[in-house]
């Protein structure tokens, strides 16, 4: 009885440490949401969340369906929250993008069998710009990276079918999803039980992860096929970068180096210390699902100059010093710590840079406010605007959901000069560029060429005159 009682109570303090580290992971990982849910705003990151909000508005499923897991989940989230479309999608992505990290974690607490030392990656992570930037700001990359990140969890642990669901569903949130396959693939136990016999449970539990992720997507493509594959941002007619093989890994290489900065030295250092280590070469080495994953993507999945395709692996790869400081002896580790605190640099100036970023287009969005204000019952028409992403999302900014506005390149807008002279289109027209009186003379009739300060900024405007509308 004494033996059995001294042995309750020999546990009992390593129970009690067990639940403090639980609660203190939690702890942590409520103070990182809190402190970045706190910087967001109804911005956008860039033009295709812009028109991306618009569909989730519109419950459009139809077109660009290469995301439609995005939409769904957006629609869903949308449903539920009560901010409005724009931050009520970046909610989603920061919600989404911790759940990723909060898989990362067990990724490498499962590996490296300490729960302080699998917040590493957590931390690393949060030292990424774009990661940083794609939490705070809505579109695909994020929810892709924490779906993956989720499904490779999963994975490891052994549960082959949540894996494949989770990883189905990435592949709708972007096909890009889909080379991330490598992971799963080379991810492949040794263990102790001969070649064969490891080869054939891998192929038994790829089997599973296979039949469960074209479960999740095949159906969608299969109800919207002609758009998936043939339609303007489908499979075979999306935009695509004209960049070769070479320039494709040269890209690949470039954005992962400016990514990690001062991390680059403790990845490296981790990703062979990993590669050369006997125990994980019997749990499934992570290191070169990683580096086969990183190859393939960077020769098929850099296609488009704008996307950073290398985010998941990046993500994933932060795992590994978690995983090599567990299995090094002491000096190895004392370096990774050293090389851990030139991390910190990184996480500053990822953050820094993110703030600032987001400052930029809060003022950005303040402008197209009060230009939306000072425009009357009408909303405005903006002329001269850059590129697809600042006409979109100025257009977006500009817009109520009864008065969407309207923005327009000036070759576009002189194109169809006629049709704002109509009075059901007229409207204040306001000139992001110079423009002289007689490039729009024929609208004089109806509008008066008027000056018009916002803040220190100052615009022609084309003003309807009374009674011509």
């Amino acid at each position: 009885m004494n033996g059995a009682y001294r042995r309750v109570l020999a546990r009992f303090p390593a129970a009690s440490t067990e639940r403090f580290a639980q609660v203190a992971v939690f702890l942590c990982f409520l103070a990182l949401f809190v402190v970045h849910a706190s910087l967001l705003r109804p911005l956008l990151q860039n033009g295709d969340s812009a028109v991306y909000n618009v569909q989730i508005e519109t419950h459009d499923l139809r077109d660009r369906s290469t995301h439609v897991g995005y939409f769904a989940l957006g629609m869903l989230f949308n449903m539920l929250l009560p901010f409005g479309t724009d931050l009520n999608m970046n909610v989603m992505v920061l919600v989404v993008g911790f759940l990723g990290l909060a898989a990362v974690y067990a990724t490498a607490k499962w590996l490296s069998g300490s729960r302080l030392i699998a917040l590493t990656p957590v931390v690393l992570a949060l030292g990424l710009p774009s990661q940083v930037r794609g939490m705070l700001l809505s579109e695909v990359d994020v929810v892709s990276v924490a779906f993956v990140a989720i499904a490779f969890a999963c994975f490891v642990r052994g549960a082959a079918l949540a894996a494949g669901l989770f990883f189905g569903f990435s592949v709708l949130v972007t096909p890009l999803s889909g080379p991330l396959l490598m992971l799963f693939l080379l991810y492949f136990k040794a263990g102790r039980a001969g070649a064969l016999r490891a080869l054939i449970a891998h192929a038994r539990k790829l089997a599973t992860f296979g039949v469960a992720a074209l479960l999740v997507y095949l159906p969608p493509v299969l109800i919207d096929y002609q758009d998936y594959v043939y339609g303007p941002r489908g499979l075979v007619h999306a935009p695509r970068s004209s960049m070769s093989v070479p320039q494709r890994i040269v890209h690949s290489v470039d954005f992962m180096r400016n990514e990690l900065g001062y991390m680059l030295p403790l990845y490296a250092a981790s990703l062979v210390l990993c590669l050369v280590s006997p125990r994980l070469w019997r749990a499934g080495q992570p290191a070169l699902a990683l580096l086969g994953s990183m190859a393939l993507m960077a020769v098929v999945g850099e296609r488009f100059g704008d996307v950073p395709v290398q985010l998941p692996n990046l993500v994933l790869l932060g795992a590994l010093p978690a995983i090599a400081y567990r299995a090094s002896g002491r000096l190895l580790r004392v370096g990774l710590v050293l090389l851990f605190g030139l991390c910190v640099v990184n996480l500053q100036s990822s953050h820094a840079s993110a703030l600032r970023d987001l400052q930029r287009r809060e003022r950005d969005r303040n402008l197209c406010l009060a230009i939306r204000a000072a425009s009357g019952p009408r909303a405005p028409v903006l002329v001269g605007l850059s590129g697809f992403t600042q006409s979109r999302v100025f257009e977006r900014y500009a817009s109520t959901p009864e008065q969407p506005a309207l923005a327009l390149d000036f070759r576009a807008f002189m194109r169809d000069e006629a049709r704002w002279l109509d009075p059901a289109a007229q409207t204040q027209i306001w000139f992001f560029r110079s423009v002289r009186e007689q490039q729009v003379a024929p609208l004089l009739e109806r509008y008066a060429f008027e000056t018009k300060a916002i803040g220190k900024r100052r615009f022609k405007v084309l003003v309807p005159l009374p009674g011509s509308g």
